[in-house]
């Protein structure tokens, strides 16, 4: 009798085939776990990295205000965001962070002013984030 035609030998090439089957899977899975993984270590490596930028806009912002003996007022807030120490400053502590987290360097980094509201805006890994410095008017 031949191994294959037999009922045990068709069990056999049957169990054979549900293993390879489960091996896709689980190659499968682990590959998507991996990458959901990825996303959300560069998602928290972009969102410390604007945090860092924010903060240290926010320390500049401070110290101008202190310089000037009063809270920045519109112009003063535009002139200050147009100056390119402060945009250095905030990209110099993003790539800190994300460099901390193993990933590459942000890029896009801006800081803008809308009145007396800024925003510091990068992208780290093709995602954006963005950090707001509450306004002092």
């Amino acid at each position: 009798m031949d191994a294959l035609t037999s009922d045990r030998g068709q069990a056999l090439v049957l169990a054979a085939v549900l293993l390879a089957v489960a091996a896709v899977a689980l190659v499968g899975l682990r590959a998507v776990s991996d990458r959901i993984l990825a996303i959300a270590r560069d998602d928290r490596a972009g969102e410390a990295a604007v945090a860092a930028a924010g903060a240290v806009v926010a320390d500049l912002q401070l110290a101008r205000a202190h310089e000037l003996g009063h809270d920045l007022d519109r112009a003063e807030t535009a002139q200050f965001v147009a100056d390119p120490a402060v945009t250095n400053a905030a990209r110099d502590a993003a790539v800190r962070l994300a460099r901390a987290h193993g990933r590459s360097d942000p890029a896009g980094i801006e800081v803008l002013s809308f009145g007396y509201e800024i925003e510091v805006h990068l992208t780290l890994a093709g995602r954006p984030h963005t950090a707001l410095l509450e306004a002092r008017p």
